[in-house]
Formats: structure tokens, C-alpha cells, sequence
């Protein structure tokens, strides 16, 4: 990469350390998540702490802050590239410059407690085990959005964490809008003659072989193009990926031995994931450019791969005698229009990451609608769980029974990621555009009816991956589609696909 100047080249120097340390905690965030024995949480809470506090340190350190102000002063100066890092390093810098050291250390210590308790409080399905580190969890949130700083909105300053610029205001807009829309086509769906609660070829009485559901995703992964030579397939509690570097991308999933569907649309989605990172240009390695720009980019090429390939109709038309193929005792003799049913059917359930398309952004604005309350003290951690049903009553129209399946089923509170959910409908607006641009390049479905997936990953590389986080997100989605986020093509998509399944 070409610097303008020395002062550049070396403040990406002294931050090449605080990439280290930050891959090095990823690593360990990794064992956290996949390998770590349970009497271990205390130690690997104090480990992380200790890597936060030297990853701090560094940030604090006078002589980066001085050479950021210098490389600031000259920024007039400074090519695309350098911009574009002093901009990224700048938006990162604000954390460690206003969140006072002690809050970030105690943060790290206090989420790697957490994520042990969920675990448990989950296996347990009991809520009150994880009460205390939510609570916790919450007021040190707070605390660190007072001080970033926030012109309307505490939890706008924790949005702005996982997408530059997004705001609480238009959040409201858009789930909204979105809301108002799928509970329309829910209501036309749910009407149909093709209408059904569920299909006789998964459930309790059915068995997918697990090694053969973990060969489907090897299959899956290798067809998408996820380089395990760079990366590393596993199993955890709560699907994931972990961004360690460019060539050191790791995925898990889950299974569920009545149904083959969850592993492989998890499967699917974290090679989403991955595939971003892995695309990225190796010019970027250990720079301020190495990763993806935001999570609600990121979450747009997960939903893209998951959605607008693995439950593509065309797709599944390719995919039907590879699932005959490995699980020919529950599914040789079905046609592939079942199939595509089985893998679009829309039905209000319980758990988000399971969700069909049409009720999963629901599941996402009521996560954002209880965060904000939650940051605001509009409701009290102790009323959660009773607040969650009545809102998956309201939302989603049905409520569940148990913890496990209602305030404990996802991860992220345990890590403290408040406002990261609504990246997730962001991410499917994002991918509802892209993919209409890719549509106007490429054969899509053609492409796809083919299993050609590598035509796919390459558009993908060139229009998106490789950039990295040069380009934030507004600017990346003028680039690729020419126009600014639109989210009526995430809703004419959606109309489209399953008005065409349930008619």
C-alpha cells in the first residue's frame, strides 16, 4: 500500500499491535465459545480482561495519539486509502478516548462471566441464573453510551457501535415500515389453500443422521467456496463466526437430529460471514482496512448466501437429489416443489435464527424495541422474561413456554451487543438491493439452477469483498447499486417470492 507520507505509514505501524491483540483475543473468544472447560470461565475472564486492558493501553498510548493527531492535521493531504484509515481509525479511537479505562476492562471481564452463565442458564432453562450478568450487563451499557455522547438517544451511541451513524429514530422508521408490510403478506400467506402449520418430513418422529446433516454443510461449504484451509468448521451452543485474520476465518453451527434445515441454513449463513473476510484484499492485512466495514453489511452477505441462495426456489431445485442423496430414507421420493416448501415455509415461531424470512425481521423489532427500553429504563431486567412473551404474543402470535426458547435463545446479551440486532434487518435490506444489482449483471437464477456458485462469489469479490472497510456503509451501496438504501426492495422481494409459493 502507498503512503503520502512517514507519519502514515507510521501509525499503521504502532497499530499493527493493536490488530495483534485484538486477533489474539478474537482466538480466545473462539476457545470461549467452542472448547473452554467449564471450571475455566473465572481464569478466561481475567485473561480477557488483561488483553483488553493492553489493547487500551496502546490506544492511549501518547505517542499513537500523537501521531493521529499529526496524520489528522494532514489529512487534506492523505490518497484514498489513508482517508479512508484515518476515518476508520478515528470512529474507533472514540471508544478508548471517552469510555474511561476501568469501564473497558470491567466490560471484557464482566461478558466473559456472562457468557459462561448463559450457557448454563440456558441448559437449565433458568432465567434467574443469568439475571444478575444481564443487569450488570446492562448498566455498564448505559454507562459507556453517557460516555460517548448522544444528541437524542442513549442507545443511539451503542448503534453507532455496530453501524456508523445509525440511529434510534431510524430504527423506529424502518421497522415500522417493515413491520406494517410483512404483517400484510403474513396475513395473505396464512390465508392461502397452501397454507400448512408444518410438513410431515421433519419433527419428532424423524431422523437426520448427524453425520451426514455435518457432511451436507461440508458439501454446502465447499460448494460456496469457504476456503478450510483458512479457516476451521466446529459446533457451538449458538452458531458464529470468528474473524482471526484474513486466512484464519472459523465458523460453527449447530444440529438438530429431527431436522436437517437449522445446520444447514446456519451452515450457510456463517460461510456468509466468512466468505466477506476471506475475500478481503491481502494489501489490507493488519491495517485499519482488514475486516468488514459494519454488521449491517456484514449481516447482508450472511442473509444474502442464506436467503437469496439457500432458500432460492431455483437453488433448491439444484439441491433436491443432493439432500435425496444424503438422506434417501426421508426424502428420495419427495418432489422438489416439497422441498422448497419445507425450506420457505413460512410459519410464527419461536426462535429468531430459525425463522422463515417473512416472520424474521419481526423477531428482530421486537429485540430492538425491547434493547432500547431496556437501555432507557423504560423496563426492568427482572420483568424480561414475562415482558418477552407478551411481545412474541404481539409481534409474532405466539408466546413461548419455557426461557430456553424465549428471553435465553440468543447469545449476544451475554457478550453485552446491545444494538447489534437491528444490523440484522439491515443486513436484509442491504442484501435485497445488492441482489437486484447482481440480477441486472449477472444470470442469477441460471446460476444457480446450475449450482454455480463460484460465478456468485467472484461478483461478490468484485464489487464487495475486497474493498474490506474502505468504503463505509452509505457509500459501498451507492457504489454497487448507484442508488441509496431502498427498503421497498427488501419488501417488492419478499411480496415477489412467497405470493409466488403461496398462490
Amino acid at each position: 500500500m502507498h503512503y503520502s507520507n512517514t507519519y502514515t505509514r507510521k501509525l499503521v505501524e504502532q497499530y499493527r499491535e493493536i490488530s495483534l491483540l485484538n486477533k489474539t483475543k478474537a482466538l480466545l473468544d473462539w476457545d470461549l465459545n467452542v472448547n473452554l472447560p467449564s471450571k475455566a470461565s473465572e481464569a478466561r475472564a481475567a485473561q480477557m480482561a488483561q488483553l483488553t486492558a493492553l489493547t487500551t493501553d496502546r490506544w492511549l498510548d501518547t505517542k499513537f495519539r500523537l501521531l493521529l493527531e499529526k496524520v489528522n492535521e494532514q489529512k487534506d493531504k492523505l490518497n484514498d486509502h489513508e482517508k479512508a484509515m484515518m476515518r476508520n481509525l478515528n470512529w474507533s479511537a472514540k471508544y478508548y478516548y471517552h469510555v474511561p479505562k476501568e469501564l473497558i476492562v470491567e466490560f471484557s471481564k464482566t461478558t466473559s462471566e456472562a457468557f459462561m452463565a448463559w450457557q448454563q442458564a440456558k441448559k437449565d432453562n433458568n432465567f434467574k441464573l443469568f439475571l444478575p450478568h444481564l443487569s450488570k450487563v446492562i448498566k455498564l451499557n448505559q454507562l459507556v453510551a453517557q460516555h460517548l455522547g448522544f444528541t437524542d438517544n442513549p442507545y443511539d451511541a451503542l448503534l453507532d457501535q455496530f453501524e456508523q451513524g445509525l440511529t434510534t429514530r431510524q430504527c423506529k422508521t424502518m421497522f415500522d415500515h417493515v413491520r406494517r408490510e410483512l404483517k400484510k403478506l403474513l396475513t395473505y400467506i396464512q390465508k392461502s389453500k397452501y397454507y400448512r402449520e408444518s410438513l410431515d418430513l421433519v419433527g419428532e418422529k424423524h431422523h437426520y443422521s448427524l453425520k451426514r446433516q455435518r457432511q451436507l454443510s461440508q458439501f454446502a461449504l465447499k460448494k460456496m467456496g469457504y476456503d478450510l484451509d483458512a479457516g476451521h468448521f466446529s459446533e457451538s451452543p449458538h452458531p458464529f463466526t470468528m474473524n482471526i485474520h484474513r486466512l484464519d476465518v472459523r465458523i460453527t453451527t449447530w444440529y438438530d437430529r429431527h431436522d436437517p434445515r437449522p445446520s444447514l441454513m446456519a451452515t450457510i449463513h456463517e460461510a456468509g460471514h466468512a466468505l466477506y473476510e476471506q475475500g478481503i484484499s491481502e494489501e489490507y492485512d493488519v491495517t485499519p482496512l482488514d475486516s468488514g466495514v459494519s454488521l449491517g453489511i456484514h449481516e447482508s452477505q450472511s442473509r444474502f448466501w442464506e436467503n437469496q441462495v439457500g432458500r432460492n426456489p431455483v437453488f433448491l431445485y439444484f439441491l433436491t437429489p443432493v439432500l435425496q442423496a444424503f438422506f434417501p430414507e426421508q426424502l428420495a421420493d419427495v418432489h422438489e416443489e416439497e422441498i422448497t416448501r419445507l425450506f420457505n415455509l413460512v410459519q410464527p415461531s419461536l426462535t429468531r435464527v430459525e425463522a422463515d424470512e417473512v416472520t424474521y425481521n419481526l423477531h428482530v423489532a421486537l429485540r430492538f424495541e425491547l434493547e432500547e427500553a431496556l437501555i432507557n429504563n423504560k423496563i426492568k431486567p427482572n420483568d424480561l422474561s414475562e415482558i418477552w412473551k407478551v411481545k412474541m404474543k404481539e409481534y409474532i402470535g405466539v408466546v413461548p413456554t419455557t426461557d430456553r426458547e424465549g428471553v435465553l435463545q440468543d447469545v449476544h446479551w451475554s457478550y453485552g451487543v446491545f444494538g447489534y440486532f437491528p444490523t440484522y434487518t439491515l443486513g436484509n435490506l442491504y442484501a435485497a438491493q445488492f441482489t437486484r444489482t447482481m440480477k441486472k449483471e449477472l444470470p442469477l437464477d441460471e446460476l444457480l439452477r446450475r449450482g454455480d456458485l463460484g460465478t456468485v462469489l467472484s461478483w461478490l469479490r468484485e464489487n464487495i469483498y475486497q474493498y474490506g472497510s474502505l468504503y463505509w456503509p452509505d457509500e459501498l451501496v451507492q457504489r454497487v447499486t448507484g442508488e441509496k438504501l431502498n427498503a421497498s426492495y427488501l419488501i417488492d422481494y419478499l411480496n415477489h417470492k412467497y405470493r409466488a409459493i403461496y398462490t
